[in-house]
């Protein structure tokens, strides 16, 4: 990891919202490093890992995983990308801890080509507003 800092991206299913802040992290914030997990972790949505393959980030190790997988002492912030994420999951971490609620397009739209939609408009989003979340 380097002199990088650890952020923790936390959203219960660790499908959708979580996958894409890391792997944005991961790719286009310099100094920082990103693992995401949930509390009630699915697998990654198929349209997500449409969408970031398209973008040319790398999916091939992209996997749902468990808070307590990723949980270490090398965490340094911990971020919660959904409302409900931050009320049910409980860490006991002596580190800041950002809300950065975001809006789920898979679960909120009708059919794929509305959920492909949302999620370019999620992506965008990410991309512009995570770096100022990173503290």
């Amino acid at each position: 990891m380097g002199d990088e800092k650890k952020v923790l991206i936390v959203c219960t299913h660790n499908a959708v919202r979580s996958q894409i802040s890391e792997a944005v992290v991961n790719r286009d914030v310099e100094g920082w490093k990103a693992v995401s997990a949930g509390s009630d972790p699915r697998s990654p949505n198929p349209l997500v890992l449409e969408l970031l393959g398209s973008e040319g980030y790398d999916i091939s190790g992209m996997r749902s995983k468990r808070i307590d997988e990723t949980l270490d002492d090398e965490v340094e912030m911990v971020i919660f990308v959904c409302g409900e994420a931050d009320s049910c999951v409980h860490l006991n971490v002596p580190v800041p801890r950002v809300r950065f609620p975001l809006p789920d397009p898979v679960a909120s739209a009708d059919n794929d080509d509305d959920r492909r939609r949302g999620l370019r408009e999620l992506l965008d989003r990410i991309r512009a507003e995570i770096p100022d979340v990173l503290i």
